[in-house]
């Protein structure tokens, strides 16, 4: 564990958190220090696929991340096992799949913040990272209630209804080359900056089929999982995003949760952005933080009770 003062308005401390196959998950946690002992909004910032903490807080302390602390907040960002400066065991071996990240990486994130932070705490993740964390939710009350509610950005479930050929094409062709090399080479072929377990890249091969949502032993059915997650959830997505995350599959992964309050937000010129999102600048740049995440922040008021 290591603290730092980055800026002098801003608290820096980096943590790891013990989890399954001895692994440790990376967290920086990142606060204002002008009132480091007042409680405040907490939210836990989850990336998605072939990604890392960077995804939301960049080595200056930038990105999106640093809008919610700029708002007050304080943030947790985490990197899923295998990416980023999480730590691996003795002995590495790419032997995880997407069930890994559901019934251990992201339960563990956030008993682990819960048990740091004094206030209401938000869980925030981008795309596959966003149905990892619903179906982790719905298995683990527990963990869901520790939270005030879930936000998910780019995030719906793969499926051959629409992407075309390249999908079936993309998808195969990632499967097939992790099966050869134990995982998926994304750093490689620049699809980003960490690879992938072949488990992994099996899952989503499995499912898109059929639009199955399950465990790869196929004893855990994910869409009913979602059936138990009762959090406010506010789910948006790209109008522009019809290969990753579309609308109308996101529309799917929302209609699935048992909340009662839930929110699926399509961003896009149709409903008043200045452009219609994709799938990472509806997080990341400008436009973003000028547009979407002041979105977010207002729903993130609404359900957190005060701190």
């Amino acid at each position: 564990m290591s603290t730092h003062a980055v800026e002098a308005a801003l608290l820096v401390e980096e943590f790891w958190v013990p989890t399954s196959g001895d692994h440790a998950l990376h967290v920086t946690q990142v606060r204002p220090a002008a009132s480091a002992n007042v409680p405040r909004l907490g939210v836990l910032f989850v990336p998605g696929l072939f990604s890392d903490g960077r995804f939301f807080l960049g080595s200056q302390v930038d990105g999106p991340a640093r809008f919610f602390v700029d708002s007050g907040c304080v943030a947790y960002v985490a990197s899923l096992r295998g990416h980023g400066k999480s730590r691996w065991p003795a002995r590495r071996a790419w032997d995880w799949s997407f069930d890994t990240y559901v019934r251990h990486d992201v339960p563990d994130l956030v008993r682990a913040v819960r048990a740091r932070h004094e206030g209401p705490l938000i869980l925030l993740a981008h795309s596959m990272a966003g149905y990892a964390a619903l179906a982790a939710l719905g298995l683990a009350p527990d963990a869901q209630a520790m939270l005030s509610g879930v936000c998910t950005l780019s995030s719906a479930v793969n499926d051959y209804s629409d992407g075309g050929m390249k999908k079936r094409v993309q998808l195969g062709f990632s499967s097939a080359v992790a099966g050869l090399l134990g995982r998926f080479p994304a750093k490689a072929l620049k699809q980003g900056p960490w690879d992938e377990p072949a488990g992994v890249m099996r899952q989503f091969t499995d499912w898109a089929p059929t639009g199955a949502f399950r465990s790869a032993d196929g004893a855990t059915d994910y869409w009913k999982a979602l059936g138990q997650v009762t959090l406010p959830v506010f789910a948006g997505v790209g109008a522009a995003d019809v290969f990753h995350a579309s609308p109308r599959r996101a529309e799917k992964l929302v209609a699935h949760l048992g909340s009662a309050q839930k929110e699926l937000v399509v961003l896009g010129r149709a409903q008043g952005l200045s452009w219609d999102a994709g799938h990472f600048d509806v997080v990341r740049g400008e436009r973003a933080r000028r547009e979407v995440l002041p979105r977010v922040w207002s729903w993130m008021r609404q359900v957190s009770p005060p701190a």
